[in-house]
């Protein structure tokens, strides 16, 4: 190497004269090296010690910058097996490089068949969990960054934009396909300048408006028009999102599936939440479909290596379709809070008050293939049938109406304060306030019933239902009695 040390004495010795005190921060080596005294050309194990890393290669061509610089070359040019091996522990390998330091940006070019390869450890915000990442692409581009230290100068990499047949590799689980992706690298401590606020955030793009970005995640799928992964948190973000989940409703099924769409995706990986927001759509076999205008959230948790569903919660106007045991269509609407808890099987419904009173406007709607209810809260609990996740009961309470909407029967019409509906054996328990009267009326048998409670039970073998009143039965309306209901089923004539 003594030939080579005598080389790089020569490149110096001209910038050194005409800037005194002009250090020699950068070190390199090679088996063979030219100079004309611009241009320095090296072959043979290339070598180079530089502020942003150490460079290794097998051809490199240097290029001399302005005079003042603390390192003799600005334009550096590598070819053939090529390593930048950055001083955090992060790597670049490609074919061939080309860096330039006056302007701060470089770009990076792999073979024909190959990738360019930035490899790093992510050291996570919370528990200080350390996590593999990996970038590829055809190419990439680089942004620097450069601090002054005493006589020598620091690089970094600011930003890594990957083009062409992107993968990314996170955390051993995640992987996602793109066209591009800018990776807005993690900055060291002492970096103050407003970038840090976006640091360790990769943000992947689609090809055109006709493809989108693919993240997978053992088992699940997903299709997005744009990706943020913000690495340091452990949060990644999804605009259009439509793909499915590899959770399971109950802890000994393997292969369970939940289908979405929404607008926007925030997944949150530390509380294993992902919460969508507009024109969001579920579907889950035996929790029938979930449609929702503003927000969902899905909280997932583990159990025997598996992915469980913990809860569902919709805010604002959303709509739940599903079919029972006997193939028959439910659907409840609301327009409040609806939370699905996986663990106790139990679903609250609540609806939005104004002065601490539901507007009839805003009550749940629940409908199913005979009869409909209008309510100010509900919940649905649900039992373990053939291995799915079946609604067994529904309970109803705060001003109920119920109606039947076949326009082919003859309508029937009551209300009351609480019901309860076994949706296996289809039996209606509708009971009232202490002081009031649950009111029914069935304009086939021409009944008005009036009573503390009612009963009305379905006969599976005649497909027909009976009605019976329990406590102090009246077979009759008063006068206000008939008023209320006049009130509540305006569209219905009822006679006195």
């Amino acid at each position: 190497m003594r030939s080579l040390s005598i080389c790089f004495a020569l490149c110096i010795a001209p910038l050194a004269a005409e800037t005194p005190g002009v250090p020699d921060t950068g070190s390199l080596s090679s088996t063979d090296a030219s100079y004309d005294g611009n241009s320095l050309v090296l072959t043979g194990h290339v070598s180079l010690n530089h502020g942003l890393g150490k460079m290794t290669a097998e051809e490199a061509s240097l290029e001399r910058q302005e005079v003042g610089k603390d390192f003799p070359f600005s334009l550096i040019h590598l070819r053939k097996d090529v390593v930048l091996a950055l001083k955090n522990s992060a790597k670049l390998t490609c074919s061939s490089a080309e860096l330039d330091f006056a302007a701060l940006k470089g770009t990076l070019f792999s073979e024909e068949n190959g990738k360019v390869v930035y490899t790093d450890q992510i050291k996570k915000k919370k528990g200080g969990e350390i996590l593999p990442l990996q970038l590829s692409g055809k190419t990439i581009d680089l942004i620097f960054s450069k601090q002054s230290l005493g006589q020598s100068t620091e690089y970094e990499i600011d930003n890594i934009l990957a083009k062409d047949e992107v993968v990314i590799d996170y955390a051993d689980n995640f992987q996602l396909f793109a066209h591009r992706a800018l990776y807005r690298k993690e900055l060291s401590p002492d970096n103050k300048t407003p970038k840090r606020e976006f640091q360790g955030v990769v943000t992947a793009y689609p090809q055109d408006e006709q493809s989108q970005c693919r993240l997978c995640h053992l088992g699940d799928e997903i299709l997005a028009d744009m990706v943020d992964i913000d690495l340091l948190g452990s949060k990644i973000s999804l605009l259009r999102p439509k793909g499915h989940l590899a959770t399971s409703t109950l802890p000994h099924l393997n292969n369970g599936k939940v289908q979405f769409q929404s607008d926007y995706l925030y997944w949150d990986q530390n509380k294993n939440a992902l919460t969508l927001k507009g024109n969001i759509a579920i579907d889950e076999a035996s929790l029938g479909q979930i449609h929702a205008q503003e927000e969902l959230q899905i909280v997932q948790t583990g159990a025997e290596g598996k992915r469980l569903l913990k809860s569902i919660q919709a805010q604002g106007p959303a709509q739940l379709t599903y079919k029972d045991m006997h193939s028959q269509p439910h659907k409840l609407v609301s327009h409040g809070l609806i939370h699905l808890d996986r663990e106790t099987l139990k679903a609250t419904i609540d609806s939005p008050k104004s002065s601490g009173i539901v507007p009839i406007d805003k009550q749940l709607y629940y409908e199913e293939a005979d009869i409909a209810f209008y309510a100010d809260n509900a919940s649905i609990e649900y039992s373990i049938v053939d291995d799915m996740m079946r609604p067994s009961q529904l309970h109803l309470k705060g001003n109920i109406r119920l109606f039947s909407h076949d326009p082919l029967k003859p309508p029937r019409v009551g209300s009351a304060d609480r019901l309860t509906y076994s949706l296996t054996t289809r039996t209606l328990i509708l009971s009232a306030d202490p002081g009031k009267k649950v009111l029914f009326w069935d304009d086939s048998q021409g009944m008005r019933l009036s009573a503390p409670e009612a009963h009305i039970v379905y006969d599976s073998e005649t497909k027909q239902q009976s009605v019976k009143g329990i406590g102090a039965v009246q077979f009759s309306f008063t006068a206000e009695e008939h008023s209320k209901l006049l009130q509540l089923f305006p569209q219905l004539k009822l006679n006195p």
